[in-house]
């Protein structure tokens, strides 16, 4: 890493990333939710139908990431984001001549290789790579992108849904990701690491160049930390997905208008943006796995009103959910990268996506078919609650690897 990068430099590095996310998860999950009611109108399924996709969206991406993880970790993160972006450009073209619900899981199925390549773990790594001082504030900056794309997409897609219809809207949208392309293109220089002495292997040490403890995949899939993290991650993104992924339609429910969804749900993407920026700035001051449990019981909170199903409640709600949810989200893969390094951070958090993955597909759809079947989603959420508990008792499972600990690892 060259010492000499200027603030702007590291600060670009941040913001890049901040825009391929928004771009990524905006228009591969959350900024697609605009289209749910046309869908259900134009097609006739059932919520469960619909929210199928989201389950083999995450769940494929899930199994998929820890073979991209290692191809990042070979190759580097620019030629996977630049095949994402791509991809996602392709299919949205694709999903305005949809006719059946297979069309629309293949779509899916194939965003899951999108976002794997040029989603939260390639962007993580690429930030942490080249910062290292604020790395935090770094992270929280790029990974504020993630909920940027609930707000700007969402409201992208409105105006062109009201005019055009949803279809047209689709084709529209396709140019987005290849401006990304371009500013990827143009300004991401690949990384080579220096190659390690041959005895390198006999011990964990702090690198010169990221100033992390560096763990191999093998080192840290024997630690405890590494499992409380998979399923600590298993509940929180089933929490999250199954609400984001169900939001629009629980206001609709609540009486919402249409407009109004749309601005609660970028309202709310707003709030987890400031959110994960502020946790990435707190963690260059404050321990983060102290604010990992803080932020986890916030969003429990939140969750409780929102499982009460009253209008009045919806504000307070979503304020506490989505200031809980956003750090929560950055103090994640800040921890992973605290914990295990940088230069097998493809392999160690690939496997971590996995849990996640499954989490996130099976709480999008879990939670449409809960409501199918109750009525409401009420029932749906205080599942969310009890998950977001056992999260938190995990949570206290998540902490640093000593260096004796480290070092026993190692040998």
């Amino acid at each position: 890493m060259n010492e000499n990068k200027s603030f702007f430099a590291l600060f670009g590095i941040a913001v890049l990333g901040f825009f391929l996310l928004m771009v990524t998860n905006g228009m591969t999950f959350s900024g697609i939710t605009i289209f749910d009611e046309a869908l259900l109108n134009e097609f006739g399924w059932s919520k469960s139908e619909l929210k199928f996709r989201d389950l083999v969206n995450l769940v494929a991406a899930s199994f998929i990431m820890p073979f991209v993880g290692a191809i990042i970790d070979k190759y580097g993160v620019k030629k996977m984001m630049i095949i994402g972006l791509v991809l996602i450009a392709v299919l949205y073209y694709l999903y305005s001549l949809i006719q059946t619900t297979f069309h629309m899981y293949a779509i899916h199925f194939v965003f899951a290789f999108a976002v794997s390549g040029a989603g939260t773990l390639a962007t993580i790594i690429m930030v942490s790579q080249r910062v290292t001082k604020n790395r935090g504030t770094a992270i929280g900056i790029a990974l504020a992108g993630t909920s940027a794309g609930g707000i700007v997409i969402p409201q992208i897609g409105k105006p062109l849904l009201e005019t055009l219809g949803w279809r047209a809207a689709f084709q529209w949208e396709a140019i987005i990701p290849l401006v990304v392309l371009i500013l990827i293109v143009a300004f991401i220089k690949p990384i080579k690491y220096k190659k390690e002495a041959a005895d390198s292997t006999k011990e964990a040490k702090t690198d010169e160049e990221t100033g992390l403890v560096e763990l191999k995949f093998k080192e840290a899939i024997k630690t405890p930390v590494f499992w409380a993290i998979c399923f600590a991650g298993i509940c929180c993104f089933y929490s999250i997905m199954g609400i984001i992924s169900n939001l629009f339609l629980y206001l609709r429910e609540l009486g919402f208008s249409v407009s109004g969804a749309a601005n609660a749900f970028s309202i709310f993407f707003a709030i987890i943006l400031v959110a994960k920026l502020t946790s990435g700035v707190v963690t260059d001051f404050i321990n983060e796995h102290k604010l990992f449990k803080i932020q986890v019981v916030l969003m429990a909170i939140g969750t409780v009103g929102i499982a009460m199903n009253t209008e009045s409640l919806v504000w307070p709600s979503l304020i506490a959910v989505g200031l809980g949810w956003g750090g929560l989200y950055t103090l994640l893969n800040y921890i992973i990268i605290t914990t295990f390094g940088v230069k097998s951070a493809g392999k160690i958090g690939g496997i971590i996506s996995v849990f996640e993955g499954i989490g996130s597909g099976i709480g999008a759809w879990l939670t449409g078919v809960i409501s199918d079947q109750t009525g409401s989603y009420s029932a749906s959420f205080w599942v969310v609650v009890v998950l977001l508990m056992i999260a938190f008792v995990i949570s206290f499972f998540i902490k640093p690897i000593g260096a004796n600990e480290s070092t026993e690892l190692s040998n």
